[in-house]
């Protein structure tokens, strides 16, 4: 593919005032309970919590996801700004991210993206979005004028760009950050702002300019929503780009996407005796309830007081754990043929593992099927993705999660 322009751009960010971050930036909101979030909504005024949610903050009497619901929060976004809560960049930038836990860390470039490049093959997908959650975001993009939840994409470590850029991080996180600060979740963030200007941002313009191909890790519905506002409003300044988190592929962390179907029917001996049936894989009862899969192509069923290890063979046809799972379990077993809409399929990350482990949630309740996986390594998501394919519905728990409002792209509404 011959670009004319760059895939990746820099920009001038609206942020929070470095003395302030960590209080704006949030989790998303999805992941709070709803304690947690009455907390941050009374006891925390410079949340971005409070701009989403001005039913909640401002007692707003309008529908959630109606036009005038987003009217609202664009007041709530506008506030913060007037009030120096949010403050916009004056020039463009690139922005290096560390996100960084106990355990790992991971380094980055915070960007846009150009949506047209990105349509022509440089962003690879490999989920399919909902119709419905694609059409409201795109209302919420239209009537707001902002991102504020960067995608998540993966530069693979072959790229062209990977050794220059990587050289260039190492040179850049060896100057003070311009931002630092640690969550009450443990999670340290800095940042590194650099002016496109200058000649080490002339540098990296140079460097990401080798960068012709992405895949995206995490924000399909984002990047569907805006790729359908840029198409309907081409005349809006800075529709044409999406907000990005570009991250080296060995930077990614993986964690497996469980499954949870109610409503089950099936006495466990029938049940058993469906999982002896199935094709291409090698099915034995757990004496633990507590066996997690080893590796890929290992799977673990639990079903009110049993368990069950499923092995898939050598000739199974699925690429994925999560296309065998989708066919021979959801489909041929549990009478799942639709697992975008149908309710009595619940997709659990493994961040929400109970304290007494998955198998607890099959014991409380037993009309309750619980498929464990192992995380889907991130070249066989490529792998989809080079194929124009699609996995199933919430395959993949790809982590950095990165907070709201840490970084948002300004575009004319």
């Amino acid at each position: 593919m011959t670009l004319t322009r760059n895939l990746l751009q820099p920009f001038a960010a609206v942020t929070p005032p470095r003395h302030m971050a960590h209080l704006v930036a949030s989790r998303s909101y999805l992941s709070y309970s709803p304690a947690e979030l009455q907390d941050k909504l009374r006891y925390n005024p410079y949340s971005y919590i409070q701009v989403i949610n001005p039913d909640v903050s401002r007692a707003v009497k309008t529908p959630r996801g109606s036009v005038a619901f987003f009217d609202e929060v664009k007041l709530g976004y506008q506030a913060f700004k007037s009030q120096g809560w949010l403050e916009e960049a004056p020039e463009a930038e690139w922005y290096v991210y560390r996100q960084s836990t106990p355990s790992h860390s991971c380094t980055g470039m915070v960007c846009t993206l150009d949506l047209e490049l990105c349509g022509q093959g440089g962003l690879k997908t490999h989920e399919q979005t909902l119709k419905a959650r694609e059409t409201l975001f795109a209302s919420f993009l239209e009537r707001t004028g902002f991102h504020a939840e960067p995608i998540l994409c993966a530069r693979t470590d072959d790229d062209p760009s990977s050794q220059d850029t990587d050289h260039l991080f190492k040179e850049i996180l060896n100057t003070t950050p311009h931002t630092d600060f640690t969550t009450t979740d443990g999670i340290r963030h800095e940042i590194w702002r650099i002016s496109a200007a200058s000649d080490l941002g002339s540098r990296l313009t140079k460097t990401c300019g080798k960068c012709e191909t992405l895949y995206l890790a995490d924000g399909h519905h984002r990047l569907a929503s805006s790729q359908h506002l840029a198409e309907t409003h081409p005349e809006l300044p800075g529709t044409g780009q999406i907000l990005a988190y570009v991250v080296p592929e060995k930077d990614l962390v993986n964690l497996g996407f469980h499954k949870e179907i109610t409503g089950v029917n099936l006495t466990v001996t029938e049940f058993e005796s469906a999982l002896h049936n199935m094709p291409h894989c090698q099915l034995s009862s757990l004496n633990s309830e507590h066996y997690e899969p080893s590796k890929p192509g290992n799977l673990v069923v639990h079903f009110q007081e049993k368990s069950w290890k499923i092995t898939r063979r050598t000739e199974s046809k699925e690429v994925t754990d999560a296309d065998f799972i989708d066919v021979h379990l959801l489909k041929e077993i549990l009478g799942i043929q639709d697992a975008r809409n149908d309710i009595r399929l619940e997709h659990l990350p493994e961040t929400a593992r109970p304290n007494q482990g998955w198998n607890s949630r099959a014991k409380a309740h037993p009309d309750r099927v619980l498929i464990v996986m192992h995380p889907i390594p991130f070249g066989q998501v490529r792998q989809v993705a080079d194929q124009n394919s699609t996995l199933p519905p919430k395959s993949t728990w790809i982590e950095p999660k990165i907070r709201s409002a840490l970084f948002i792209h300004e575009f004319e509404s």
